[in-house]
């Protein structure tokens, strides 16, 4: 199964995914620790991208 990282798009396979966070009752894969980071600085901004 694959997943997207909400900073950069990537679609990651769920079972590498290193780095996660946890907003809102949800959690959200990233594929590095600098994504991870800008996401846990503004996890709104990247969800609204997310949506459009």
């Amino acid at each position: 199964m694959t997943v997207k990282d909400p900073v950069c798009g990537m679609e990651l396979e769920e079972r590498d995914v290193r780095f996660t966070s946890e907003y809102q009752g949800r959690t959200y894969s990233f594929c590095s620790l600098a994504c991870k980071k800008k996401f846990d600085e503004n996890p709104e901004m990247y969800l609204r991208a997310m949506q459009t």
